[in-house]
């Protein structure tokens, strides 16, 4: 007994030194082991090609790095080519422009004026200058520049654990599985919902941002802007919560409302809220997780389409980027534990 008791105060002092020591590193394995479970079902038939199973791990991982920056050269070669082009001597006129449209527009709508009264708006635009804003601008880059810095690391420690968990994930998982108090018929049920419902939001998110992406690039394609390019960055930022595809259709609208592009600029807009933000990313996505759980996958989950969309909404609001996959697995595994329990302990309490 005295055995018993003092291996538990050596194992808990182990497990908290442990958790200590990779601290800084636990949301990036959480969130690396979600992005594998995720992936786990691409190995099997990359294995089988490459014969090796180091090889199919790493080409997921160069599939993964070539999926992040092939987009983002794209993304880059296009800024390259418009700082080459831009004529930044006409860069102060074309803001004495924009300070003009601005001050037309309130007087051309009485009731913003009767809520912001237009000396009011006059006062604030003119206290704006060129080098203000470019103040400004120096200001944020540098902080976004920090921040990206911070994502890319991020990124790179995650694809590090990305590719342990594919090479080592199953020996591990074997191991561990040995050590739950759990039969393996509870384990595989827990695992083929988590890991059901994981590949479900992997699938549903690609092919949500290749339609969001595509239906801003034939529009755009249409007014005259690189279509391909704004395409491929609004795709990527619709990923984003909330803002992602503000932050790419409204300075769009802006250069075609000063280029004098009134019409096209008012048809942006709406196409972007309307049909790709609102009909495409919440209308037609459960729709897509629907699909995709019946079509793609072996065995097709009994669990409603509209439960994994609301669960990507909480986890985007709870957990930020990542509660697109977190939310969707704590939900599943917490349904899963609920059968479970239902099926092999519920019917004991009750007998």
């Amino acid at each position: 007994m005295q055995t018993k008791i003092f291996f538990t105060i050596i194992f808990t002092m182990c497990l908290c030194a442990i958790g200590t020591l990779y601290y800084a590193y636990i949301p990036d394995m959480i969130i690396a082991l979600l992005l594998c479970i995720s992936i786990f079902w691409i190995k099997a038939p990359l294995k089988k090609l490459l014969k090796y199973d180091i090889l199919a791990s790493l080409s997921i991982i160069v599939f993964i790095i070539c999926f992040i920056f092939i987009p983002l050269g794209f993304i880059l070669s296009y800024t390259v080519v418009i700082i080459r082009d831009t004529d930044w001597n006409n860069l102060p006129n074309l803001f004495y422009i924009a300070k003009e449209h601005i001050i037309n527009v309130f007087q051309s709508i009485p009731e913003l004026q009767e809520r912001l009264p237009l000396e009011d708006i006059a006062s604030y635009i003119s206290e704006f200058s060129p080098a203000k804003i470019s103040a400004m601008i120096l200001k944020y880059t540098t902080a976004l520049g920090q921040g990206s810095f911070n994502i890319i690391l991020d990124g790179f420690v995650i694809i590090i654990f990305v590719f342990i968990f594919l090479h080592w994930g199953q020996m591990a998982y074997s191991y561990i599985t040995k050590l739950l108090p759990f039969s393996a018929e509870q384990i595989n049920q827990v695992s083929h919902e988590v890991s059901g419902t994981l590949r479900i939001v992997f699938l549903s998110t690609i092919f949500n941002v290749v339609l969001q992406g595509s239906a801003f690039g034939i529009i755009t394609y249409m007014f005259g802007f690189h279509g391909v390019i704004l395409g491929i960055i609004y795709g990527i930022c619709s990923l984003i919560p909330i803002i992602g595809g503000v932050i790419v259709w409204l300075p769009i609208s802006i250069i075609l409302y000063l280029n004098g592009d009134t019409k096209e600029a008012i048809i942006l807009v709406l196409y972007s809220a309307i049909f790709i933000g609102f009909i495409i990313d919440n209308l037609l996505k459960p729709w897509i997780i629907g699909i995709v759980n019946a079509k793609l996958l072996e065995k097709p989950l009994q669990i409603s389409e509209f439960l994994i969309f609301f669960a990507i909404l909480a986890g985007i609001g709870s957990f930020g980027f990542w509660g697109i996959i977190i939310g969707p697995a704590i939900n599943a595994l917490f349904i899963a534990l609920l059968r479970v329990y239902e099926r092999d302990f519920l019917f004991r309490i009750e007998k």
